[in-house]
C-alpha cells in the first residue's frame, strides 16, 4: 500500500505539470510494464516501442485519470491496449520448428525464467505466442504476472468470468501443444 499511496502522490503532482513526477512514475513500473510487453509480443524490440508509446500516452492523458492509487492498472492497462493494436496490426505469429526455435529473443526467455524452468522457457514462450492475442493477454496477466481476475478485468475491460474462461481456454491450449505434465509450469502457489 506504500507504492500506490507514493503513486498517488507522483501522480497529483504529474497531473499539476511536474515531469519529474512522471518520470518517477515511468521508472517505478518500467520492470512490470517490460515484462508484461516482452511476454505479450514475444519481441523485445516490439515490446519497447509498445512501452514507450503507452508511457507516451499515459502522459498525456494524465488528466483522465481519476484515481491516483490506480496508477499501476491504468498503465497496465493503456499498455494492454496499445499491444492488442500492435500485435492485431503485425500478425507475425506463424513459427514452425527449429527455424521458430532460433528466432525466439534471449530477452523473451529470460523474461519467463521466474515462471518456469529455464530449459522449458523457450518452449513455453513459442507456445505463449502461438495463443490468440485475447487468450494470450489473460494467461500472461493471470498466470505470469500474478492480478486476480478482478484487476484484469479492469485493465482489459473484460468481465471476470469471460477472463477466468480466456485463461482456461489459454491453458487447454497450452497443454495440447506442451503436454499434461506442463501444468505445473504456470501453477500459482495459493
Amino acid at each position: 500500500m506504500v507504492a500506490e499511496a507514493n503513486d498517488a502522490v507522483l501522480v497529483e503532482r504529474a497531473q499539476a505539470g511536474d515531469r519529474d513526477a512522471f518520470a518517477q512514475l515511468a521508472t517505478r513500473h518500467s520492470d512490470r510494464l517490460t515484462r508484461f510487453l516482452i511476454t505479450m509480443a514475444g519481441d523485445e524490440s516490439i515490446a519497447d516501442d509498445v512501452r514507450q508509446e503507452s508511457l507516451q500516452r499515459a502522459f498525456t492523458h494524465l488528466d483522465q485519470l481519476l484515481d491516483p492509487t490506480r496508477f499501476a492498472s491504468w498503465l497496465l492497462s493503456i499498455a494492454c491496449n496499445q499491444c492488442r493494436k500492435r500485435l492485431r496490426a503485425d500478425v507475425q505469429r506463424a513459427h514452425a520448428g527449429d527455424e521458430a526455435l532460433a528466432t525466439v529473443s534471449d530477452g523473451r526467455r529470460s523474461a519467463l525464467s521466474s515462471l518456469v524452468r529455464r530449459e522449458d522457457a523457450l518452449q513455453l514462450a513459442l507456445a505463449i505466442e502461438r495463443l490468440p492475442i485475447l487468450l494470450r493477454e489473460a494467461f500472461v496477466l493471470f498466470a505470469v504476472e500474478g492480478l486476480p481476475y478482478s484487476e484484469i478485468a479492469a485493465i482489459t475491460g473484460a468481465t471476470e468470468g469471460t477472463l477466468q474462461v480466456r485463461a482456461h481456454r489459454a491453458k487447454a491450449l497450452l497443454r495440447q501443444q506442451l503436454g499434461a505434465g506442463s501444468d505445473t509450469w504456470w501453477q500459482r502457489p495459493q
